[in-house]
């Protein structure tokens, strides 16, 4: 699917669609990806600049962190919609086995996205008091934003847990 390739335009099309994916989860992995490039642009608006020195190479650190967990977020985005199309394959078939697999992996990576949200979250903490203070409303979004993505997957999960739970 390469979410994170698309035009923003064609995305929030597809979202918006009668299809099922992209859906919630893919959507809570890309505003956990979006989180993660203001806390990167919050320490680009840091790294340099004068007044900042001292606090170089934690926001070298926090950045390279960002970065990271945004190109695993935006991964997590495309595999959240094929887990779900997996689930929706499985119950085309009514193999009960198969789609207690597909809900299985389809609870899984919201979990991922949902800790590496909370991971991000964190990293708008320490970027909004170690970051250039014209950005700190940048550095707050970023952790809302994290904090969206966060309980967005946990819905996510509660949902996939709950329709497991029917099919024991």
């Amino acid at each position: 699917m390469k979410i994170g390739k698309k035009r923003i335009e064609d995305f929030l099309k597809e979202v918006a669609s009668k299809t099922p994916t992209p859906g919630g989860g893919a959507a809570a992995a890309l505003v956990g990806a979006l989180a993660a490039s203001l806390v990167e642009m919050v320490c680009n608006l840091s790294i340099g600049k004068k007044g900042y020195e001292k606090k170089s190479q934690a926001l070298k650190s926090i950045k390279f962190k960002a970065a990271n967990l945004k190109e695993k977020l935006l991964v997590l985005a495309d595999q959240d919609a094929i887990a779900f199309d997996n689930v929706m394959k499985a119950y085309r078939l009514k193999n009960r086995n198969n789609i207690k697999k597909a809900l299985l992996t389809a609870t899984n990576i919201p979990s991922q996205t949902a800790k590496l949200a909370k991971e991000v979250s964190g990293l708008a903490v320490k970027v909004a008091k170690l970051g250039n203070k014209n950005a700190y409303s940048d550095a707050i979004c970023a952790q809302h934003l994290a904090s969206s993505s966060f309980e967005s997957a946990y819905e996510n999960i509660k949902i996939n847990k709950k329709t497991l739970a029917s099919l024991k």
